[in-house]
């Protein structure tokens, strides 16, 4: 399995990466929603997109639908208050 994090290394999304390696997934990550959409049409495939809630979630997918890349995505986040979260879904 190949995992894309967009984002932090801290918290939550750190802990699943951890887990994700120790059972043989690749891990990349990235700062933001641009890098990430970058190395997606530059061919560096994810089979699941973990996204910080924060990040601009809704621009991020219309950028991936622009292209027709289809993955699952799921946005994580501890530290964010409920507008984040409804701006996530």
């Amino acid at each position: 399995m190949r995992l894309l994090i967009v984002g932090d290394l801290g918290g939550q999304i750190g802990a699943a990466s951890s887990i994700a390696r120790s059972r043989g997934a690749k891990v990349s990550q990235v700062s933001d929603i641009d890098a990430a959409y970058r190395m997606l049409c530059d061919g560096h495939g994810a089979d699941i997109i973990m996204v910080e809630v924060h990040q601009d979630i809704a621009r991020f997918v219309t950028m991936l639908n622009g292209e027709r890349i289809t993955v699952p995505l799921v946005a994580c986040g501890i530290e964010s208050d409920a507008r984040e979260a409804a701006a996530a879904i």
